[in-house]
């Protein structure tokens, strides 16, 4: 009887722990299932190593770079759950265009530019938009798309500095021979670096062929990361789990950061959908959970597999239904940093699935869900997360939805504002898209550090329609309903972005019906959708002085699009200093101050802003 006691009580006790370490992060009021990894106890080593990994990344320091990566390495020779490996392990390749195309194809509707010009061999496709720094407000597409028959399927990267109205091609490059992408299985993720370089990481989705076990071919999921301005880049495919082989089906690949928190050491966060057949011949699906610290490191970023399935495991009897479970992730920041991941379309299709982890990767993972909304019957899938990787608690969940007799589809999304507590109270959108016509499968991404989330989707028409949507952290929205040009395909979903640019900030890309090509499409008239009290700017800016000549006071503005420190100073037509307007350190945001030049004589003068990675100088008259 005592053994009894004692073994009841240890069960309690790890329980109780494994609830302590997402107390900030679930409603009191959720009963929450279980995680399937779990059994771990969480040993006084264990716990101690968790606090200095966090403490160190709080302090986001490159410095403690080398300690974060040996704790890690503690981490998982003590946990026995991880795997880490160096990449690239067998890659494609490549290459910078030494003389790049200039693409640009405006229309007289809404603004449509082509990127790239490819007719019906196009895969997949992908934007991000560095948002700090010089060169913020810069665009980044990547198209992946079919060769001939005797080349490998092939990649572009093109950017754009003006909005989407004119695109440059920048980086080619190809996959292995022998390897086929999978439609519109890819995502992209833009990293930047307090030292002014960018990192686009790319994953993607593909079929091996050739790997050396007859005809068998291989699902599999993989990755490259292109620095730029310096060009670095390289392959990290495959991305190996362990225990792959030619019968697990890796797929879905998609990835997140916390760089809007953590500049100097972020990391980088990645899950898949995946399904294998067990001992006893059933088809399970789950979900794979995988991380980078070191992804400003592209010549061989180290990636951490993490085992066993991050959540969600359901069992089929039948091995040969293979159905298509879509997956995301997204970081956040409440009070402590955490992962949450999706999981859609599965064997019950008319919920979706949530699971939260702290960034350490280690199990338990926490299952949220699972809910149905006020349509519990209705089937949902094709989950995509949006979290504007911050504290604001807003993290959007957009999918397609079925009528009751899943004669139509439609989108829709959960939003919470409440970390991505689905179990708890959170609210629900309209059916967006047609009622009659066929709406096909949306996306979505967030504005960083800022309030906004923006979603695209197409729905098939006489003409074709693009939806472009906007929801802020209080539910607001804005909805144009015709986007691009030309008529889209639907095997890959258009893509949503936003630019800074006055009375216009909606942008997408999208493949013409083919799919055939890539282009951009903007043109939203109005103030810049979402964007309030210039929340987030996202370059630096030393505006002209107003009024501009002036007698004798003046009103500089400028913007800082990192924490930093900023001086603003005055100098007279012989270089002189004749004041100092700012000498601190400011947040990322607008500023303007005054000038007043009572007591100096009438003249040109200049005034200069200097931070840490920007410098501007303007001229201004006084005249008394």
């Amino acid at each position: 009887m005592k053994k009894l006691v004692y073994i009841f009580i240890l069960v309690f006790v790890v329980l109780l722990l494994r609830e302590s370490i997402y107390a900030k992060n679930i409603n009191k009021d959720v009963t929450e299932r279980k995680a399937l990894n779990s059994g771990l106890i969480i040993t006084d080593k264990q716990k101690s190593i968790e606090e200095e990994l966090n403490r160190l990344k709080h302090e986001d320091n490159t410095a403690n770079l080398t300690r974060i990566i040996q704790l890690n390495f503690e981490l998982e020779q003590l946990t026995g759950n991880n795997s880490t490996m160096q990449a690239p392990v067998n890659g494609g390749v490549l290459r910078y265009i030494e003389k790049p195309e200039v693409f640009s194809n405006g229309t007289e509707f809404v603004n449509n530019a082509r990127i790239y010009n490819n007719a019906g061999k196009v895969k997949c496709i992908a934007a991000a938009i560095e948002q700090r720094g010089a060169n913020a407000g810069r665009i980044w597409a990547v198209i992946m798309y079919s060769a001939d028959s005797l080349s490998p399927d092939t990649l572009k990267v093109c950017y754009t500095n003006n909005g989407g109205a004119s695109w440059v091609t920048y980086v080619s490059g190809n996959l292995n021979p022998g390897d086929e992408l999978t439609y519109d299985d890819m995502d992209l993720e833009l990293m930047e670096n307090v030292t002014g370089q960018r990192y686009l990481w790319a994953t993607f989705g593909y079929k091996r062929y050739n790997t050396g076990l007859g005809n068998i071919s291989r699902w599999a999921v993989g990755a490259f990361v292109l620095q730029v301005p310096s060009i670095n880049g390289s392959f990290a495919n495959i991305m190996v789990w362990p225990g792959a082989d030619s019968l697990k089906r890796y797929y879905g690949l998609r990835v997140t950061s916390d760089n809007a928190r953590y500049l100097n050491t972020p990391y980088l966060y990645f899950a898949c959908s995946f399904d294998s057949l067990d001992g006893l011949g059933n088809r399970v699906y789950s979900q794979k959970y995988a991380r980078c610290l070191t992804p400003y490191s592209p010549a061989a970023p180290s990636i951490t597999f993490m085992e066993p399935v991050f959540n969600r495991k359901e069992v089929s009897p039948n091995p040969n239904y293979l159905s298509t479970v879509y997956t995301d992730i997204a970081y956040f920041y409440n009070g402590s940093d955490s992962v949450i991941v999706s999981y859609s379309g599965g064997l019950d299709s008319t919920k979706l699935y949530f699971a939260k982890a702290d960034i350490n990767g280690n199990p338990p993972a926490s299952s949220i869900g699972p809910t149905g909304g006020s349509e519990p019957g209705a089937f949902k899938t094709y989950g995509r997360l949006s979290s504007n990787g911050n504290d604001n608690g807003s993290i959007v969940c957009v999918f397609k939805q079925s009528s009751p007799n899943a004669a139509q589809w439609n989108v829709k999304w959960f939003r919470s504002s409440n970390f991505g507590n689905f179990s708890g109270a959170f609210n629900e959108s309209v059916l967006w898209g047609s009622p009659v016509n066929v709406n096909y499968h949306p996306e979505i991404v967030g504005v960083r550090d800022g309030n906004t989330h923006y979603v695209s989707f197409l729905t098939d028409a006489a003409t074709d329609s693009i939806h472009y949507i906007s929801v802020n952290s209080t539910g607001a929205t804005t909805h144009n309903s015709k986007m691009n040009y030309f008529s889209s395909a639907n095997e890959i979903a258009p893509k949503a972005l936003f630019r800074y640019v006055d009375n216009d900030s909606c942008l997408l890309i999208y493949s013409e019906e083919g799919p055939d090509n890539m282009y951009s499409a903007s043109g939203c008239s109005g103030d810049p959708i979402g964007l309030v009290n210039n929340q987030f700017p996202v370059r630096f800016e030393l505006s002209q002085n107003y009024p501009n000549p002036f007698n004798p006071v003046t009103n500089i503005g400028f913007r800082i699009a990192d924490h930093g420190f900023v001086t603003v100073k005055v100098y007279d037509i012989a270089g002189k200093e004749v004041a100092v307007l700012v000498n601190e350190e400011l947040d990322a945001g607008a500023y303007n101050v005054n000038f007043d030049a009572g007591n100096l004589s009438s003249g040109v003068y200049f005034y200069k802003m200097e931070t840490e990675s920007f410098i501007d100088t303007k001229r201004m008259v006084l005249l008394k």
